[in-house]
């Protein structure tokens, strides 16, 4: 091999090594948020059958939701093939699902949110006919879980897609979106939100980290489309702002014949953080293409470490 072919190979592998530390920075950085401000216990690989289910929770009148959730937690995590791995206070209930409405007879107003991993389908229906977990449930007045399949590689590797467009933007000179720039008319108000200044009132435990649960079902084929142009839009500001989807699966129903075809667990920067982006003018600009047959949107602060 001649000079230039080994200066080409030494070039060659520094850009790979630079590739893979960036890489690896990326992944620690997200495990870091995921680990130490959204106390989130996700382990990184698992089996394939493994089922994970977005649990709605609403006490039951006069008791103690920390109380509600320490049980709940208990008798999941003495349950063989069961797991706790996120449970959030709700916020704000931003958007309530058409068809869990209509399911319950009415609104539902939760007030928590847990994301629960089992070994399978069959580990989740052992899980809710165990004496334990049902006592410890009886002190919610309405609960409701969906199931998620969440597959591990794809998840693992959705950071390093911000990471790419990190690169993106640097090369091609993307301009920042922040500081946000307040909008003169609530963007969200026209699409049904809670009041957002209602999120600020738990900004002790979501000062630095929230995770949003979403349930999405798919509308028509040009609300799918409009769905997408929104993703995209805000796929830049969560790459360089360093959050994003933490927990993205495909939805599976396990009560009833409620359909949701999708589960996003969103993080964001803290409580803050989110009220300003959902005021902003940049969020006017993109909201509008958020279209989806149906949805519940529930902002959630991080409260399993308190458990």
């Amino acid at each position: 091999m001649g000079k230039a072919g080994r200066i080409t190979v030494w070039t060659l592998g520094i850009v790979l090594a630079g590739v893979f530390a960036a890489m690896v920075a990326q992944h620690l950085h997200y495990l870091d948020a995921r680990r130490d401000a959204l106390h989130d216990l996700q382990d990184i690989f698992y089996p394939g059958d493994v089922l994970h289910a977005a649990t709605f929770l609403q006490v039951a009148p006069g008791d103690d939701l920390f109380d509600a959730m320490r049980a709940m937690r208990a008798a999941t995590d003495a349950f063989p093939g069961a797991k706790t791995v996120y449970a959030g206070k709700a916020a704000m209930n931003a958007i309530s699902s058409a068809q869990l409405t209509a399911a319950f007879g009415e609104e539902v107003a939760w007030d928590a949110v847990a994301l629960l991993q089992f070994d399978d389908r069959a580990a989740y229906h052992a899980w809710r006919e165990d004496e334990r977990v049902q006592a410890a449930l009886t002190r919610f007045a309405t609960t409701y879980a969906h199931g998620m399949k969440r597959p591990p590689t794809i998840n693992l590797m959705l950071h390093q897609v911000f990471l790419a467009w990190r690169f993106v933007q640097a090369v091609t000179f993307q301009p920042h979106v922040l500081p946000f720039e307040p909008a003169a008319v609530d963007p969200v108000a026209r699409l049904g939100w809670a009041r957002r200044d209602r999120l600020l009132e738990e900004r002790e435990l979501g000062g630095n980290a929230i995770l949003v649960a979403n349930l999405a079902k798919d509308g028509t084929p040009d609300e799918v489309a409009a769905n997408e142009d929104y993703g995209l839009a805000m796929l830049p500001v969560m790459a360089r702002g360093g959050h994003g989807p933490m927990h993205v699966g495909a939805g599976v129903t396990l009560e009833g014949d409620v359909t949701f075809e999708s589960i996003i667990f969103v993080y964001y920067p803290g409580l803050q953080y989110f009220h300003d982006l959902t005021g902003s003018t940049f969020y006017a600009g993109v909201v509008g293409d958020k279209q989806l047959g149906d949805t519940q949107v529930t902002v959630t602060v991080p409260i399993l470490h308190l458990l």
